[in-house]
């Protein structure tokens, strides 16, 4: 009995360890294969660009957005800090105020832009933007500018909205101007 109990501690210790290494093996497989933070859609990197600069017209909508590569698919909201701002940092429960410039992702085609008018865009993060925003526009400094990737459902979805056709990827480069 008691070379059994023995035996059955050992097989009981080898099965532990087989089934603890294929814990840590599948959570090495899924972090490295999902994107960090706190939400399994999100990831923000730094990247650098050049300037946009606005068509013969004067105007952004409908030029090309500056030093992007058109992509068929975004899977998830990706963000790259073009510049790191300096100033306050947005919250989700923030108000921001910010420029922005956004396109289709398979395109590149600049679709609207704040700066077209003139005027800089205010609204409350939670509820006031696309999800897309909600997600990506927390940890960021005033005085920044974030290239943001968003999937159609972060963004419009189904919905044809200014231009945007329906179940569109969308890119936006945002420039923080102002937290509350």
């Amino acid at each position: 009995m008691k070379e059994f109990l023995r035996r059955g501690g050992w097989v009981f210790l080898a099965l532990l360890f087989v089934v603890t290494a294929l814990g840590v093996g599948v959570y090495a497989f899924v972090s490295n294969t999902h994107p960090a933070g706190s939400n399994d859609y999100i990831s923000c990197g730094k990247q650098s660009v050049g300037k946009q600069k606005p068509g013969k017209d004067g105007k952004y909508a409908g030029t090309t957005l500056v030093d992007y590569t058109p992509v068929n698919h975004v899977s998830y909201v990706k963000c790259e800090d073009l510049k790191v701002g300096t100033g306050a940092v947005a919250t989700p429960t923030s108000t921001v105020t910010a420029t922005y410039t956004g396109a289709l992702a398979d395109t590149g085609l600049i679709f609207q832009s704040s700066l077209d008018t003139g005027q800089p865009f205010t609204a409350q993060l939670n509820g006031g933007v696309i999800p897309g925003w909600q997600a990506a526009i927390p940890g960021m400094k005033v005085g920044g500018t974030r290239r943001i990737m968003i999937p159609a459902q972060y963004a419009y979805g189904a919905q044809s909205v200014g231009g945007i056709p329906p179940n569109s990827d969308l890119v936006f480069d945002v420039t923080l101007l102002a937290v509350k």
